[in-house]
């Protein structure tokens, strides 16, 4: 039964996945079409360089916060005061209580850095 549990929620997050990657593409942006093709590339740059992990892995790695259904996925860079780049991917999510959540994940370590509750 567990096992079952396990499959079905890999699932759930592939679907998951892939509708907020054609979800992506499909939106509209007021950036030029060229600088949206460069965003995309230079995601697939970071994920080929290892600095940062798959959005898959992420989502594996949360099942334990039960996420029912995903609202938000940003992807932001920051630098520390040692000028380190930092890639943090913020998810917010409604759990399986009905409760939206807010996650800010290390997108390369995919440790949880911050979770709180969004209302």
């Amino acid at each position: 039964m567990i096992g079952i549990f396990i499959v079905s929620r890999q699932k759930l997050i592939l679907k998951y996945t892939i509708v907020i990657f054609i979800l992506l593409l499909l939106t509209p942006c007021m950036a030029d079409d060229r600088e949206e093709d460069h965003q995309e590339h230079n995601i697939i740059e970071l994920k080929n360089a290892g600095k940062i992990t798959s959005l898959e892995d992420i989502l594996m790695n949360l099942s334990s916060h039960h996420i029912e259904r995903i609202l938000e996925i940003e992807l932001k860079h920051f630098h520390n005061k040692h000028d380190k780049q930092l890639f943090v991917y913020e998810i917010e999510y409604i759990n399986d209580a009905g409760i939206v959540m807010e996650i800010e994940v290390n997108a390369l370590t995919a440790q949880v850095l911050k979770l709180e509750r969004e209302y």
